[in-house]
């Protein structure tokens, strides 16, 4: 029997078969290696200034009150943890009296007085009603816990008292008459802010105000109760007294 040479069974290389016209696979891509991430420090705390504690404090008092004010509220509007507030601006009533002085100080800056005794009144109390409608927590930390009291609003304090006493007025019934016009600014915005712009708060809607006024306007009662007692402190100057 011949031997058969191929008769060991193994297959015929299918690359060497093909010879020199199967070109070479190309290389696989080189994937970079993925970046580890800088483990993180522990024990090292966020930094934060005290400006920006009460920034936010204003911004979360302001809209949800001051009651709503806490070290874990901050945090969450700041993205830091309670503690870190903490360390910054200390306690929560240190806190409530410097976002009131800074907002009372600020309102403070903007009064342009005249010089005539009236217009320094209505100044006065038409500025710090504004205050008071655009910053309620000035409002509700007035009526809940301190005056507003600092050295800006002192400034403002004396300015009224001295032209009430430049006409005539004791410094005693200066400084009343300032705590009167003080007083009604007070009040009337807490009514409207009190009421907000529910429909059940409108005054119009109690019988006996619909059957007077057609509709009721904010402004108008403010401007004639200012009016009322710009004309009572005017009666009770001393050339003005029978």
């Amino acid at each position: 029997m011949l031997d058969d040479p191929d008769s060991s069974g193994a297959l015929p290389d299918a690359d060497a078969a093909a010879g020199d016209d199967v070109a070479p696979a190309p290389p696989s891509p080189t994937v970079p290696p993925t970046p580890t991430a800088e483990p993180r420090r522990r024990g090292r705390p966020n930094v934060l200034t005290r400006e920006q504690v009460v920034d936010a404090a204003t911004e979360v008092a302001n809209e949800d009150g001051l009651d709503r004010l806490s070290f874990r509220s901050l945090g969450a509007r700041l993205g830091v943890a309670p503690m870190t507030v903490h360390r910054t601006i200390g306690g929560l009533d240190d806190l409530h009296a410097e976002l009131v002085r800074r907002t009372v100080d600020e309102f403070a800056d903007r009064f342009t007085w005249p010089d005539d005794w009236r217009e320094v009144v209505r100044v006065f109390a038409t500025t710090f009603r504004d205050l008071l409608l655009r910053h309620p927590l000035v409002l509700e930390s007035h009526s809940s816990r301190a005056p507003l009291a600092s050295t800006e609003s002192d400034a403002v304090v004396a300015r009224v008292v001295d032209a009430l006493r430049a006409e005539g007025l004791g410094t005693e019934e200066a400084m009343y008459t300032f705590f009167v016009v003080y007083d009604f600014v007070v009040g009337h915005t807490a009514v409207q802010v009190g009421r907000g712009d529910s429909e059940a708060g409108r005054p119009e809607r109690h019988r006996l105000v619909a059957e007077m006024l057609e509709s009721h306007s904010y402004e108008a009662r403010f401007t004639l109760g200012l009016d009322v007692l710009v004309a009572g402190i005017e009666a009770r100057l001393p050339d003005r007294r029978p």
